[in-house]
């Protein structure tokens, strides 16, 4: 034979500043010059001899790749005894692969890589082979395959982050009116604490001022995180709807109303059909307390769906109460379309302070016994803390909190609504 070899270095080509997320295999093609089958052993060797940045050598029958040769195992057949004399004048063939992987150049990223694990260990020594419609256009190294996808998945990482903490902006201006509204009524007669567990969280609260007093709502909402927060729009729609059908003066119907809103939007009133069989049914919901202080009548009208109300009199003697909300959240499947909520009317004293928390706070697991922090040890922290300001207290209660809670990762969001009515000599 007197074909000879080309000796040039690999180049990578097809390098156009492709966005990450939209990479496919021809972005890490490098053009490398392939063998055929009448080349021999001989000049396969004097090939990896030139360039020795040369790894895998491509063998090509006209276009179509048949393999791939190894350098390193090429050179450890060719050590043998008798292996030089017997197949240096042989085809190249004797010492390929004849299975590499071969795939098509437009293919994206992530279903490469996918392909690459599925073939085996070899391909992170061999390489692959890229083509397109069939024919041979050059090779990809694993380790740049590798590179890839871990700066496409940092990229994908980066943007789904950068969406998240946008979605915290979003939803920290949902609950801005409510917060300004607090803060302009009793500006020094209210606490308020808003921590989710992640960038944005499951918890909500709603404060309305009225000309007689005011209405205050904390609620729950199944998960946190990212799911979370999709349902606490769910949630406040449901409830800036309740508020204009139904008005501010009955909790218990604004929970009802809440309850058929959700359902609703959820669709968790609908069967699954044949066409609808893979969809998973939503089984999500809130706890939640609404309060609805009557400043003339000095009342509260409170109504609650798995969530208590603390209260705590005034007065050294004074002694911290809760008042239980029914058992049923809202929504769920498991509730019934028409459920009914039960408002209790409770008479109230100047200066007397109201606590509405989330689970957060009393779910959160620590102390040396690891176990939740609970409604007990929450309202003794409340009554240790009477003789401070109501901003004070709430500050106390959050580094309470957090002392028991210690090492262990916060379980769930964490919201703590707390209020002095007006006559507190020390809000």
């Amino acid at each position: 034979m007197t074909s000879t070899l080309p000796s040039r270095p690999p180049q990578r080509v097809d390098h156009r500043g492709t966005p990450m997320d939209r990479r496919i295999g021809r972005d890490l093609l490098v053009h490398v010059e392939p063998a055929h089958p009448e080349h021999t052993n001989e000049e396969i060797a004097e090939r990896f001899a030139a360039d020795r940045a040369l790894q895998n050598l491509p063998v090509t029958f006209g276009q179509r790749p048949m393999g791939l040769i190894n350098r390193s195992l090429f050179h450890n057949m060719m050590a043998k005894p008798f292996y030089p004399e017997l197949y240096s004048r042989q085809s190249c063939i004797a010492f390929m692969d004849k299975s590499p992987l071969v795939v098509e150049a437009g293919l994206p990223i992530h279903e490469l890589t996918s392909l690459a694990i599925q073939a085996g260990e070899k391909v992170f020594v061999d390489g692959f082979i890229l083509v397109e419609d069939g024919e041979y256009v050059g090779v990809g190294q694993m380790l740049d395959l590798m590179q890839a996808m871990t700066e496409l998945q940092e990229r994908q990482h980066r943007q789904l982050r950068e969406s998240i903490d946008y979605a915290s902006i979003l939803q920290s201006s949902l609950l801005k009116p409510s917060c300004q509204a607090m803060a302009e009524a009793l500006p020094e007669q209210h606490w308020l604490c808003w921590r989710p567990r992640d960038v944005v969280g499951g918890d909500f609260y709603h404060f309305l001022p009225l000309s007689d007093g005011f209405l205050v709502g904390l609620f729950d909402c199944t998960g946190h995180g990212v799911p979370g927060a999709f349902m606490t729009l769910i949630a406040v729609a449901a409830l800036e709807r309740a508020l204009a059908e139904h008005g501010p003066d009955d909790p218990a119907a604004l929970l009802k109303a809440m309850n058929r809103r959700i359902k609703q939007s959820l669709n968790q009133q609908m069967g699954c059909d044949r066409h609808a069989h893979r969809l998973e049914n939503s089984d999500d919901g809130l706890d939640g307390a609404i309060l609805r202080y009557h400043a003339t009548r000095q009342q509260i009208r409170h109504a609650g769906a798995h969530m208590p109300l603390f209260r705590l009199m005034p007065g050294t003697q004074g002694q911290c109460e809760m008042v239980k909300g029914d058992r049923a959240g809202v929504g769920y499947t498991g509730i019934h379309w028409d459920q009914e909520w039960q408002n209790q009317t409770l008479e109230c004293q100047p200066g007397e302070r109201l606590y509405l928390v989330s689970d957060g706070v009393i779910d959160q697991i620590g102390g040396d016994k690891r176990i939740a922090f609970g409604k007990k040890r929450l309202r003794q922290c409340l009554l240790d803390t009477r003789d401070l300001s109501l901003s004070g207290q709430g500050k106390a209660l959050e580094k309470a909190l957090d002392d028991y809670r210690g090492d262990e990762p916060p379980r769930d969001d964490i919201t703590l609504i707390a209020l002095a009515l007006p006559g507190h000599p020390s809000c």
